[in-house]
């Protein structure tokens, strides 16, 4: 299929052309979503909104500022309380799925329960939903019901808890204070009593403490300088030394009553948050408030018909055109032979009929499992010399020889780039069964291994890689160093009866690839072509080039365009014909001639009785 320029019509034409594919898929892919939704079970929700939020006398309450609650905050927090094992267990227990006492089985049903509904932020609020699921409306409903009593529950105990403790650890601290209050009472009282004329100290302390109060608030208007302030300090200093003066009775009198003050102020504020606390504790009440209480929903939320219909449509013509566009661009009937040589405006020069490697593993890994390219051991076994290679095969190749030839204007020696336009489509082999072709109809052929990136040759034959061509352009090496001819193949793991007996294997020379260059472009680029097919064309009839892939690298434009053509090798349904017309475009872009395209790896099935021919000739050579 060409994907290149198509219009509007040119889709509707694939997508009429193949109706009956795209309605197979269609209606099937239907059907299964109908399917789908009646064997799917019913599924029930029922949903409610609540709302935390503490009473506005929280925060005046004592150890408010410790509770571990922030719903303004701390949203998630409660989201993943309600959510938590602990609430799930207290609606087992609460809806009589589960006894308490029994912690195993309780931890079971609660992990059901816990995974039938889920709480989450009402968007842009501070409301938490909470949402159960279940095979039955009622169940549903009381699940969320459930959750909510619960969670209140839980709510109302964390809080509960919190506040007796703190009303707690006040009384305590109470008690503590009243009975260091009522001690330092009674040892005032023993001591004034054992010493009765004590008292000076307190009216003098007193005195001085007034004095810098006073002295202090004259510092506010004054500095220390000031008569006023100098005449206090005088006062403070004068009554200091009169107490420092006076008998140690008094200074412990003094220490005591400092006791007893602070102890009493202490126990003003104590007494002031006991009361509070107490009052906090009697009015503990739950934070969680219902906005939209649970409502039972008797209609099923799961399945949605409506839109798992949809969806089956809409799924349905997706992969109905997916399916026939796939089927297109795996179109391989005879039509495609007419389609190339329209489509490309170029001479479709040979077809190739498909080989079958001897090992049957290759087989199954490039047909099955879609490896690129046969074994080495496989690949010697589908060269035409063999044995087992049939009469038909090897005429398709003195054929594609013939309409090379034919399609180039030069009558005298020729030199031809194979390629193809992407990997694995067996342009080697395509290049080295013409080359020994080329050899048994008589020409003096030469096979270059011009594939630098991948060579093979030297593994096929068994021969040194290096010196090659690489050697020979850049030179390093002269032609005779770098020639392999009929002595160098035999042992190189080819029978050699089957290799002396096939005709003009005598007649074929190959090059290796040579010493990988640092960069092949450029040697390739800069060398004197002029001189070097001056060489090879004085020495051979037929020269062979098998480059790589042209839209993988840019060798073969390279070398092609100094060569009298370039032949493409096409396998059918290998690679989309868009890539085929954009290799041509590649080379024909840079002066070079495209001869033709070499229709690979076709099987009878796919030619059909109109080109029946090409195999039956085996037939017509045995009489």
């Amino acid at each position: 299929m060409n994907n290149e320029g198509l219009t509007l019509y040119d889709y509707w034409r694939i997508l009429n052309k193949r109706k009956w594919s795209f309605l197979s898929i269609f209606f099937i892919t239907i059907i299964a979503a109908i399917f789908y939704t009646k064997l799917s079970p019913l599924l029930y929700s029922t949903s409610a909104v609540i709302k935390i939020q503490p009473p506005k006398i929280y925060s005046q309450l004592p150890g408010s500022d410790i509770m571990d609650i922030d719903p303004w905050g701390a949203v998630n927090t409660e989201i993943r309380v309600i959510s938590s094992l602990e609430i799930a267990k207290k609606v087992a227990v609460k809806l009589n799925l589960a006894s308490s006492l029994d912690e195993l089985n309780l931890n079971r049903v609660a992990s059901e329960i816990q995974s039938s509904y889920k709480a989450d932020r009402v968007p842009d609020t501070n409301l938490i939903s909470i949402t159960a699921y279940a095979s039955n409306p009622y169940k549903a409903y009381d699940i969320v019901s459930a959750v909510i009593d619960s969670y209140k529950e839980y709510d109302l105990e964390q809080k509960s808890s919190q506040a007796k403790k703190t009303f707690n650890d006040i009384m305590q601290r109470k008690v503590e204070i009243e009975d260091k209050l009522r001690s330092l009472e009674r040892q005032k009282k023993d001591y004034i009593q054992k010493n009765p004329n004590t008292g000076m100290a307190t009216i003098i302390s007193d005195q001085i403490a007034d004095l810098e109060i006073k002295r202090k608030e004259l510092l506010e208007k004054y500095t220390s300088n000031h008569p006023d302030v100098i005449s206090l300090d005088k006062k403070i200093e004068t009554l200091q030394s009169r107490l420092k003066q006076m008998p140690s009775q008094e200074l412990e009198l003094l220490r005591i009553n400092r006791e007893i003050k602070l102890q009493e102020d202490l126990y003003s504020t104590i007494n002031k948050q006991y009361e509070e606390a107490k009052l906090g504790l009697s009015s503990i009440v739950s934070f969680v408030t219902v906005i939209n209480p649970p409502v039972l929903n008797t209609t099923p939320v799961l399945p949605n018909k409506r839109l798992n219909l949809a969806i089956g449509i809409l799924t349905g013509i997706f992969l109905g055109i997916v399916f026939v566009f796939i089927l297109e661009n795996l179109d391989v009937s005879i039509s495609t032979i007419e389609e190339i040589e329209t489509f490309l405006n170029a001479p479709v020069l040979g077809i190739i009929p498909h080989i079958s490697s001897a090992k049957i593993s290759d087989n199954w890994f490039t047909n099955i499992f879609k490896r690129k390219r046969f074994s080495i051991d496989g690949f010697k076994t589908v060269l035409i010399f063999n044995r087992r290679i049939t009469t038909n095969i090897i005429e398709s190749y003195h054929t594609l020889r013939a309409n090379i030839i034919s399609n180039i204007e030069n009558k005298g020696p020729l030199a031809i780039m194979i390629s193809s336009s992407g990997a694995a489509e067996g342009k080697t082999l395509t290049a080295l069964n013409l080359a020994l072709a080329s050899a048994g109809s008589g020409l003096k052929t030469l096979f270059v291994e011009a594939d630098l990136r991948r060579p093979v040759l030297h593994q096929i034959f068994s021969i040194p890689k290096q010196p090659g061509l690489t050697d020979f352009i850049a030179g390093k090496a002269n032609l005779a160093e770098v020639e392999r001819g009929m002595n160098d193949f035999i042992g190189g793991g080819f029978s050699p009866d089957a290799m002396i007996k096939f005709p003009g294997i005598e007649n074929l020379t190959v090059i290796t690839s040579g010493t990988t260059p640092y960069n092949v472009v450029d040697l390739l680029d800069n060398a004197n072509w002029t001189e070097i097919m001056d060489e090879l064309k004085s020495n051979f009839d037929f020269i062979i080039f098998d480059g790589p892939p042209v839209l993988l690298f840019v060798d073969s434009i390279v070398i092609g365009k100094r060569l009298d053509g370039v032949v493409m090798v096409y396998k059918s349904g290998k690679i989309a014909r868009g890539a085929l017309k954009r290799a041509k475009e590649q080379i024909t872009g840079v002066g070079a001639k495209m001869i033709g395209i070499v229709l690979n790896g076709v099987k009878t099935s796919e030619l059909g009785p109109r080109y029946s021919y090409y195999y039956d000739y085996s037939d017509y050579s045995g009489r």
